[in-house]
């Protein structure tokens, strides 16, 4: 999901993804949603009236890949299946400077079979 004005290629560790969709999203940031380390801002999946993008997935963005763009405005969702391993991955923005002002998440994979026990 990106709610700045930039485009941002984001890059997913270990295993390549396919994206699903590609939507246009509008979004409210309240006074004094940002702070140091958060952000609260309340999402709509609608296009903002000063949205002229075109939020299609490209025909280039078929089939499987390690990075893909998010335009701002836009949500996407990917599919991944991964099989490397369980465990930390991250994600993150390739232009460097996002990336060194940590524009870079962790996430964690389990075998589906331990799935229940984190519910």
């Amino acid at each position: 999901i990106n709610l700045t004005g930039d485009t941002h290629p984001i890059h997913l560790h270990l295993d390549p993804f396919q994206i699903v969709t590609r939507r246009p999203i509008r979004y409210e940031i309240p006074d004094g949603g940002i702070r140091e380390r958060e952000l609260a801002a309340t999402v709509t999946l609608e296009r903002g009236p000063d949205d002229e993008l075109d939020h299609r997935i490209d025909d280039n963005e078929r089939g499987l890949k390690d990075t893909i763009r998010v335009n701002p405005n836009e949500i996407v969702e990917i599919a991944v299946r991964f099989t490397t391993y369980s465990g930390r991955y991250m994600y993150h923005c390739h232009i460097l400077e996002h990336e060194d002002r940590d524009m870079m998440r962790p996430f964690v994979t389990m075998p589906a079979a331990l799935m229940p026990f984190m519910a």
